[in-house]
């Protein structure tokens, strides 16, 4: 049997890629499938769900505020490193695929350790830091833009392969309205601030909402638990046609319904947008790790596939940008057909087969 350890965790955006993978190899051949990641973040309560093995290491994010924890960031280096170390000398795996994040790191450290070979998986546009310092000991790279090339040195080994999706069922655009209760007659605008939502993005849209209305728009507008009450409650006279929900299980069918998205910029939505071929305005988180969100969005305006408004700049032009495009079929057209070109469906299936020979040539 062959054993696989993915490494990746602390957002979404590093969590699913590796399901995605893990999925496709699941359903290649009999493969044992180890998570590791922390036990206070997304994929401690996500892994498990999903029915794989999940393994908890202590290491931490460092925090740009001041924080006493940030103090406890050489040890707790030093214990994920060992206990990555005594994972891998148990479990013994053929493979461990980094997904980015700072799970990844001690993981991978004890990958070198071990001589296990090391398949890393890229989704920003800007690498992150745990993917370039390991970059020259992996056996591959996988990217998901080709603006992420010049950030790295090796150049055999690095593949552009797209952004790894879980596999979604593609639904028809009539079904998904009916689904949210929605109309066929108006055109739909889906409004997600990721899965914990976004205030400034909600505060955004909230300013625009009766102009939308009053242009025949509807909206599936997720808001996350914080803006949740406060939205629901002053859109409930819109009720025939905004759909406030605190978080959409079912973003397929979102997804199939829109017209168009406004978004921020994360990794996973950004894969969601070209798997869905789904025009958007992004409004990039402006404190994401080394300003990830808006290199993510630059990598689809630069293609003619997105619009991109600064958080800072929200308050100025979101309303005439948003308008802008709406109110211009054929841009959206236009740029549904950049977006496609994008598209890189089967990179899950790649990046699982390039796992499996690897681990086979052990």
């Amino acid at each position: 049997m062959v054993r696989v350890v993915l490494a990746g965790g602390g957002t979404g955006g590093h969590v699913f890629p590796a399901v995605a993978i893990a999925e496709r190899l699941m359903t290649t051949r009999d493969v044992d499938v180890m998570f590791v990641g922390t036990k206070n973040k997304i994929e401690a309560r996500v892994v498990p769900q999903l029915g794989y093995k999940f393994h908890a290491i202590w290491i931490g994010g460092f925090s740009r505020k001041f924080r006493l924890s940030n103090f406890l960031l050489p040890l707790k280096i030093i214990v994920s490193v060992a206990q990555s170390l005594k994972l891998l000398m148990t479990y013994r795996p053929q493979v461990v695929v980094g997904t980015g994040g700072y799970v990844s790191g001690p993981v991978c450290a004890a990958a070198v350790m071990t001589r296990t070979p090391i398949v890393l998986q890229e989704h920003n546009s800007y690498p992150g830091a745990m993917t370039r310092l390991f970059a020259p000991f992996a056996r591959e790279i996988h990217i998901a833009f080709e603006s992420s090339r010049r950030y790295f040195r090796v150049r055999r080994s690095l593949y552009l392969t797209g952004s790894p999706v879980r596999k979604m069922p593609r639904v028809k655009r009539e079904e998904a309205l009916n689904f949210f209760g929605l109309s066929a007659e108006r055109r739909t605008l889906l409004v997600t601030g990721g899965s914990l939502g976004a205030v400034k993005l909600n505060s955004a849209v909230s300013k625009v909402v009766d102009e939308l209305i009053s242009r025949k728009y509807q909206l599936i507008w997720q808001t996350g638990s914080v803006d949740y009450e406060r939205i629901s409650e002053s859109q409930k006279n819109h009720s025939d046609c905004i759909r406030v929900e605190k978080f959409v299980e079912r973003m397929d069918y979102a997804y199939a319904a829109a017209d168009a998205a406004v978004c921020r910029g994360g990794a996973t939505t950004i894969a969601e947008l070209i798997y869905f071929n789904l025009p958007a305005l992004i409004i990039p988180y402006p404190y994401a790790a080394a300003n990830h969100q808006a290199e993510n969005a630059r990598a689809l305006v630069e293609s003619g596939a997105a619009v991109m408004v600064q958080e800072s700049d929200a308050e100025e032009k979101f309303a005439k940008e948003l308008l802008g495009l709406l109110d211009d079929p054929s841009r959206l057209d236009f740029m549904r057909r950049k977006i496609g070109e994008l598209s890189h469906e089967d990179a899950a299936d790649v990046i699982a087969k390039s796992v499996l020979r690897i681990a086979e040539n052990e």
